[in-house]
């Protein structure tokens, strides 16, 4: 039996990838014209209802080990694969200008975090390359303050959709991007970035 378990998980890893389409994924995407001010204030008026208070701050190199224990804290809460955040490459996003971390902070501790960055024609389409909250914290309403501040940042900078990809185990992390009206979709012009 360890064997054959071995010989599938092998299969699943090579077949991962087929082009540029990530099968153990689930793309999904929202248009902006989607984003009414209804629904904007409908995600405001449901954050603020939350005790959550967040302050939530866009990442610097002094965010390097906070990023490394939120990744990881986070990942290990959902039934994703686990792949560590390596340093290095930590240091090289922060460092590109179309990537951009965002650390939520709540009583004083970093406690979630989001990673975004732009693709497509003219830099116009937004993507939600990852987020994670801590455990703790998760179903009171940080997600929601990250995606609002993530929809404020790529807002002020006239994007016309935003994407997201979603682990197709993670049904939590699904359901609550289908209940921000996210629709799957299946053409892929997007260049996902691999972090």
């Amino acid at each position: 039996m360890g064997k054959l378990k071995s010989f599938f998980l092998k299969f699943s890893r090579e077949l991962m990838s087929i082009g540029n389409k990530d099968i153990n994924y689930i793309q999904m995407r929202l248009p902006v014209s989607m984003i009414t001010p209804d629904y904007e204030q409908n995600l405001k008026d449901r954050v603020s209802l939350d005790i959550l208070k967040a302050e939530i701050r866009e990442a610097t190199m002094d965010d390097l080990e906070s990023l490394i224990v939120l990744h990881d804290l986070a990942w290990h809460s959902t039934p994703m694969p686990y792949r560590p955040l390596d340093k290095e490459l930590i240091i090289e996003n922060i460092k590109d200008d179309e990537i951009i971390f965002l650390i939520a902070k709540v009583n004083g501790i970093d406690s979630g975090f989001a990673l975004i960055y732009f693709t497509g024609t003219d830099k116009k389409i937004g993507v939600i390359a990852g987020m994670g909250v801590l455990p703790r914290l998760q179903k009171r309403g940080l997600g929601t303050m990250l995606g609002l501040e993530t929809w404020n940042y790529f807002k002020t900078r006239g994007v016309v959709e935003l994407r997201c990809k979603v682990y197709i185990d993670n049904k939590a992390s699904y359901n609550f991007i289908r209940g921000l009206k996210f629709e799957e979709y299946d053409d892929d012009f997007v260049q996902w970035k691999m972090l």
